[in-house]
């Protein structure tokens, strides 16, 4: 979806359907480590977004980023 540089580190952001969570997501991934870092995730069912990261070490810009993101792309 959208590729991003911060700190000499690559990003990607990559929005998906979860039909066992019921809801849609966008994830940041460490592109050059290819796993994902954290999920903004919208429950059909109960209608909230919510945060996940797998990893301390992110920068903020990215989070700031991925929460704005999922603002817009996500219902």
């Amino acid at each position: 979806m959208e590729a991003i540089e911060i700190d000499g580190r690559r990003f990607r952001l990559i929005r998906g359907s979860d039909v066992q969570r019921d809801g849609m997501y966008l994830e940041l991934s460490d592109t050059d480590a290819q796993k994902a870092l954290a999920e903004v995730f919208y429950s059909d069912e109960t209608g909230r977004m919510t945060f996940w990261a797998r990893e301390e070490d992110i920068p903020f810009e990215a989070v700031e980023l991925l929460i704005e993101r999922s603002k817009q792309f996500l219902p």
